[in-house]
This record gives C-alpha cells, sequence and structure tokens, in this order.
C-alpha cells in the first residue's frame, strides 16, 4: 500500500523562535512613521471641506484615528489613552478619514511596496503576477445597511463580508458586501476598480469565486481566472 506523509521539519519552532528574536521591538506608531516618510501615506487624507479646515491635521491625531478604527477602539477610548483630546481625534475623523482617502493613501503603500526589489521574490510564478480574491466574515454590534443574518458564520446575530483583493501579500483593494451576495459576482468589480500600479494577471479564489461568467469575463480583458 502507498502511504503519503507530510515530513515534519525537526525543531522548527525553535528556529522560528531564533529568527524572531533577533528582530527589535518596534511600536506601531514608529512603524507608521516610517511608512509615511517612504511614501507620504498621509498627505493622501485631504480634508472634507479644504475652505472651512483651520489647519492641516497633524501626523499624530491621523495616526490616532487609523489606529481607533482600526483596532476597534473608537476616538473616545483612544482619546483616554493618549494625549490627543477627544475633540481633536473626532474633527479629525470626520474631516480626514473617509473611503476615498483611505484608498489613496492605500494606493501610496501598495505602490511603495511594488517598487521594493523583494517584491518579485513573493510570486511564485515568475511569468506570471497572480492576484487573490476572497471574503471575510465579520459581526456587527449594530444593524447597518449592509449588515444581514448568517446563521453560519454569525450565529443570532448580524455580519458584513470584507471582500479584498491581494496581491502578493499587499491588499490592492476591498470593500464590504453583504453577507447575503454571492462573493463571485464581485470579482470583475474589485479588479477593475484597482487604481494601484500593480495589476495582476491572472485572478485565483475560492468555490465562492466561481460562477459561469467570470472566466469569459475576465478573458475578454486579458486575464486569466484559475
Amino acid at each position: 500500500r502507498l502511504t503519503w506523509r507530510k515530513p515534519k521539519g525537526e525543531n522548527q519552532k525553535a528556529r522560528e523562535q531564533a529568527l524572531y528574536e533577533q528582530l527589535p521591538y518596534c511600536d506601531v506608531a514608529d512603524v507608521f512613521r516610517f511608512v509615511n516618510g517612504q511614501c507620504q501615506f498621509l498627505s493622501a487624507l485631504t480634508p472634507l471641506q479644504p475652505r472651512y479646515a483651520k489647519k492641516v491635521a497633524d501626523a499624530d491625531s491621523l495616526m490616532a484615528v487609523i489606529i481607533a478604527q482600526a483596532m476597534n477602539h473608537g476616538n473616545q477610548v483612544m482619546a483616554r489613552t493618549s494625549d490627543i483630546p477627544y475633540h481633536v481625534l473626532e474633527s479629525t475623523y470626520q474631516q480626514y478619514l473617509r473611503q476615498a482617502t483611505l484608498h489613496v493613501a492605500n494606493d501610496c503603500i501598495s505602490n511603495a511596496i511594488a517598487a521594493l526589489p523583494i517584491f518579485p521574490h513573493y510570486s511564485f510564478d515568475l511569468d506570471s503576477l497572480y492576484g487573490a480574491v476572497d471574503g471575510q466574515k465579520f459581526g456587527v454590534e449594530r444593524p447597518t445597511v449592509k449588515a444581514r443574518y448568517s446563521r453560519k458564520y454569525f450565529g443570532r446575530g448580524k455580519g458584513v463580508v470584507a471582500y479584498t483583493l491581494l496581491c502578493n501579500h499587499v491588499p490592492l483593494n476591498g470593500y464590504l458586501i453583504g453577507a447575503h451576495e454571492y462573493e463571485a459576482h464581485h470579482v470583475f468589480d474589485i479588479w477593475y476598480r484597482n487604481t494601484s500600479d500593480i495589476v495582476p494577471s491572472a485572478i485565483t479564489g475560492d468555490m465562492h469565486s466561481i460562477n459561469k461568467a467570470n472566466f469569459a469575463i475576465l478573458h475578454w480583458f486579458g486575464l486569466r481566472f484559475e
């Protein structure tokens, strides 16, 4: 009888631990400052009403608001744990954090990553640049327009799906869809609405990304769907 097993590397965890122990600890704010120094992504966060903006938002307030929203802490918790007043965080959030500005800022970071010499080494095919689409489910505390029931993922609660296009671990595009929506209907849209300089030549995904039209539509636009 023919059997197959995956060989286990000896002391794999020990080798990984030895590698990571050589890396210094770094605060999230320091990572933000370093990335902003390389690609100036914070400059993409422009005010909603530039005529009535009294002054340009400082980098610390922008970083604090982004971290507060990304970690789901909120501006009140961030104001209590930092030296930035709540009214400054709230006005910065209302004026500068919008989907359009975040999209431009994300493109700045994506383009800077694509310009790094190490970027091609993340591709597992030298002849093709693969992009992957997938949806991740998140429960919500308050009902929204896109929130839907899904017993499989949220139990008795509601939730949304964050649909994302990745390429070499870089998030190129993403938006929220309802849990009741079929992910395959958004494969072309999320690729077509990609505004970064990274353009995948092939799109891949799980079984939720397959329908009768995606293979033909992407082929018409010069892509492969695998």
